[in-house]
């Protein structure tokens, strides 16, 4: 048999298990009902792009990465390289 303090122990540790694990068995909130709704799917008469879209994030990128190099700090050479 186990002494009286070790039961103890056991009683409390299998009380708290069964109260956290009916704490995590409740129903969940519903979500609410006003939620807005999803719009309509585009129409089949919707024209294309004239340009395919990897064409113009290309050119978006290409400009985005001109700009950058031509910051000061990234068109000049740093004297010290490293930590």
């Amino acid at each position: 048999m186990q002494p009286e303090p070790a039961r103890r122990c056991c009683a409390v540790i299998l009380t708290s298990c069964v109260l956290s694990l009916t704490a995590c068995a409740s129903n969940p909130q519903m979500p609410p009902a006003d939620l807005p709704a999803l719009p309509p799917p585009p129409s089949l008469s919707t024209p294309l792009p004239s340009t395919p879209y990897m064409t113009t994030a290309a050119q978006r990128m290409g400009t985005w990465q001109q700009r950058l190099q031509a910051t000061q700090l990234m068109s000049k050479p740093s004297g010290q390289h490293g930590p």
